[in-house]
This record gives structure tokens, C-alpha cells and sequence, in this order.
């Protein structure tokens, strides 16, 4: 991304602005922010925590990245390059102070990475986990599953800043890197999914089989329709940022970071997916039941042929 023009950037920064509003509405609607607090839900717990607060301490960071990378890029501006191209100015050739924020925006940028992974990361193991549920299986604490997250999660955690602290001496390159770990890691966990989509029908059929509440039944169908959408999205976040990340540090030439419509085509796409995708994350987390919040109770029946109960006797 740093031969991204301030553009591309200026996209991130609408779509990070607009999604942490919608951040805030939404919990706000949701329960007026009591689930951000740690005793808050009929389980509460250290794990969920972790769950919620990776993903919502991600969301500012990614917003604090775009925007300001975004009034950089515009400060520097471009240059013309023989035979009359205008192209992005290269980091090298920014005045000291722009120069100096480049290498602490993407510690940041790593950092919100890192708990977008813990968060998927934590989502996936759990739903496999209850894939994978039979009477002989223990507790989650003692499963793979959770080790799986356990130390995947710390992998995240150090390995992403640490990929930007490596590189830190060449800050053209340090962009892709960054883009390469977080790439590698979000889409290795979207691929997996696939497997958990792949078997959520036969699951939501046995909670039927159960006799789940239907409101149970519901949730979790709805949840599958989510994910369906936000696998594609994923998708959308990684698949290109990977591929300008192989391209910025194998070979010489550099074929698509060096055309400016290729970088923009690619970098606009992974931003429409990494917020689309964190929005439908968000809508998942924290479902919001329209019924509820409106006050509306069902009346009960009197079990012949559904109709509801009347009194004995009119009201004088």
C-alpha cells in the first residue's frame, strides 16, 4: 500500500469512519453498551471478553491507521515520472516529519491486525468445537480447540508487530510484509471456515432434531446466512493484499505494484472487504432482535386451533 495513491487511502478512511459509527450505534441500540461490560450476559467469562474486546479494540486502531496514512499520502501528494506519469511520491522522498509516522502507523496497522485474528481465530475454534461435540468429548478449556486459539492467538499477537519491527528498516517494503503475515493468517482461518460452513446445515438440523427453541433454530440459521456472506468478503480482504504483498518482495520487476490502477483496484477491494466483513462480524456478536427492543409478547393460545384466549365475560 505504500504505492497506493491518497485515494485508495482516502476509501479505507470513509469505510473506517463510517463503520465505527455504525460501531456505536449499533451496541448503543443493542443494550445501551452493558455488553461491554465484563459481568455482562448469562455466561460471563474471561474467554468472551477476550472475544469482544480483541474485536472492538481493533476496530478504532484500523480507523486511526486509514485516516492518518490518508492525510499523509495527501501531504506528500505525487510526482512525474518520464515518460509524463504521475505517481504516488515515494516514501523515500518524504519530508522528515511525514517520514516519521510511517513506521508507527503500521505498528498500529499490525496491531489491529493481530486482534482481528484473535478474534476469528476464537470464533473458529469454538464452532469447531461444537462440531465436533459428543458425550465423550471434555470441556472446552481442555479441548485442541482451545489450544488451537491459545496459541494461535499468541502467534498473532507478537508475530504481527514483530513482522513490522523486523522490517522496520526499509519502510517501503515493511507495508507488505505486514500484508503478507496478516494475509497468510486471515486466509489460512477463512479456508477452515469453509469446512465449518460446510457442516453447519447437518448441525442446525440435529439442534432441530433436539428440540431446540425455535428462537434458538433461528439464530443459528441466521448466523449461517452471515457467514456466508462475510467468507465471500474475507476473501475480498486477503486474496488481494496477498498478492500485492508476493508482488512488492519477490523479483524485480513488480508487475502490479508498479501500475497505479492495479494497486488501486486491489487496495480499494481489500478495504470494501476487511469493513464489510468486520460489519457483518459485528452483526453476528452482538444480534439485534427487532421484536424484542419494540416491547412485542405473543398472546397466549388455548391450544385449540391457535386462537387466543377472550375472557368469560365483557368488561362493564
Amino acid at each position: 500500500m505504500s504505492n497506493a495513491s491518497p485515494t485508495a487511502y482516502l476509501l479505507w478512511a470513509i469505510l473506517s469512519v463510517l463503520f465505527l459509527g455504525f460501531l456505536i450505534y449499533h451496541l448503543w441500540s443493542y443494550d445501551r453498551f452493558q455488553c461491554l461490560r465484563w459481568s455482562s450476559g448469562r455466561q460471563p467469562g474471561a474467554f468472551k471478553r477476550v472475544m469482544t474486546y480483541s474485536y472492538l479494540a481493533s476496530v478504532p486502531l484500523f480507523t486511526v491507521y486509514s485516516v492518518a496514512y490518508t492525510v499523509l499520502k495527501y501531504r506528500e501528494g505525487f510526482i512525474i515520472l518520464p515518460p509524463d506519469t504521475i505517481f504516488p511520491r515515494p516514501i523515500e522522498m518524504y519530508t522528515d516529519p511525514s517520514r516519521a509516522w510511517v513506521l508507527p502507523l503500521n505498528f498500529i496497522f499490525s496491531f489491529a491486525w493481530a486482534l482481528e485474528l484473535v478474534t476469528h481465530l476464537e470464533e473458529l475454534a469454538f464452532w469447531l468445537y461444537l462440531l465436533h461435540q459428543t458425550p465423550e468429548k471434555g470441556e472446552w478449556f481442555e479441548s485442541w480447540e482451545y489450544k488451537f486459539w491459545y496459541w494461535g492467538s499468541i502467534v498473532s499477537i507478537i508475530g504481527m508487530p514483530l513482522a513490522c519491527l523486523i522490517t522496520r528498516k526499509n519502510l517501503n517494503t515493511v507495508d507488505a510484509y505486514i500484508f503478507l503475515c496478516g494475509s497468510c493468517g486471515s486466509l489460512s482461518t477463512t479456508v477452515v471456515f469453509l469446512y465449518v460452513l460446510w457442516r453447519f446445515p447437518r448441525f442446525i438440523r440435529h439442534v432441530k432434531a433436539e428440540g431446540a427453541d425455535p428462537t434458538v433454530v433461528v439464530r443459528l440459521a441466521t448466523f449461517y446466512q452471515l457467514n456466508l456472506a462475510r467468507v465471500v468478503f474475507r476473501f475480498f480482504f486477503t486474496v488481494p493484499l496477498l498478492m500485492l504483498a508476493l508482488d512488492g518482495i519477490t523479483g524485480s520487476s513488480h508487475p502490479l505494484n508498479s501500475h497505479l490502477y492495479v494497486v488501486h483496484f486491489l487496495v480499494m477491494i481489500g478495504g470494501v472487504g476487511c469493513f464489510v466483513s468486520s460489519a457483518i462480524t459485528l452483526l453476528i456478536f452482538f444480534p439485534r432482535s427487532i421484536l424484542r427492543e419494540a416491547g412485542y409478547r405473543p398472546k397466549p393460545t388455548n391450544g385449540r386451533g391457535g386462537r387466543r384466549d377472550r375472557p368469560n365475560s365483557r368488561p362493564k
